[in-house]
């Protein structure tokens, strides 16, 4: 299974916010079994968000694109998808009626502006969203003018963090998991280190893990100033065993650095 992530807002591309979303969205696939194959970030514009869409879905089973569906002029995801996927735009009831009861909550009325949310296109699944007013939506989406005969599918959230992640671990993630079930379990494991050069950490073991390496295993590195880490991963019906096999080798040749 191939996944990509899009994230949109000129505030990435200035430097103005610091992307989270790829480290966190990132994190939950991987928890639960599935690897990012791709990340992109790209500019408010129509032009831009639908090249990244076309892009990835001619690579991607699944792509989840992050911004862009709120009430304001540079929320421009909703519609450039649309736009992209043939779809027309049509107003939802239960959107409406939720926005009401939104506002009026607050004792307030909803703008205008604000009810462009509720606009969907053609056969999208709704996901609710119990911390905005922004909901996510849910799209299998073909595109006449790329080779890949096989549609995919588009996920997408709100932009801000307190509404995208609860979203996603309450109806991506279970629709993930119902939709591509794993063939195979993938265990990752990270050991930390301190005080030993990334070089001096791999001649150390990789001679040791030669075996288990040729067995499935993946080794990786990322090193910090004064740290390394080792990343430990495997996939496969005996992965846990060759996660934790490869733990003990480290262990026993890294001796103290470990913590």
């Amino acid at each position: 299974m191939n996944i990509e992530l899009i994230n949109t807002g000129n505030e990435l591309m200035l430097g103005r916010v610091l992307n989270t979303h790829q480290q966190w969205l990132c994190r939950q696939f991987a928890d639960a079994g599935y690897v990012v194959g791709r990340q992109v970030a790209v500019a408010d514009t129509a032009a831009a968000i639908q090249q990244a869409v076309r892009e990835a879905m001619t690579r991607a089973d699944l792509i989840v694109c992050t911004g862009g569906l709120g009430p304001t002029s540079d929320d421009l995801t909703r519609d450039a998808i649309a736009e992209l996927a043939g779809r027309p735009l049509r107003e939802d009831p239960e959107i409406v009626a939720g926005l009401h009861a939104w506002y009026a909550a607050r004792q307030r009325t909803p703008s205008p502006a604000v009810m462009l949310q509720a606009r969907v296109p053609a056969g999208a699944t709704v996901l609710p969203n119990a911390y905005g007013t922004a909901p996510g939506l849910l799209l299998e989406i073909r595109c006449p003018d790329t080779d890949r005969p096989a549609p995919a599918w588009l996920v997408m959230l709100p932009g801000p963090p307190r509404e995208l992640r609860p979203m996603f671990t309450t109806h991506v993630l279970p629709w993930v998991r119902a939709t591509f079930p794993l063939a195979a379990p993938f265990v990752c494991r990270t050991l930390r280190s301190t005080g030993v050069p990334e070089s001096t950490m791999q001649q150390h073991i990789a001679g040791p893990l030669a075996d288990l390496v040729a067995r499935g295993l993946e080794v990786g590195y990322c090193a910090r100033p004064g740290e390394v880490d080792v990343r430990l991963a495997a996939r496969g019906a005996h992965a846990a065993a060759l996660v934790a096999e490869a733990e003990t080798v480290v262990r026993r040749e890294a001796g103290r650095s470990l913590y």
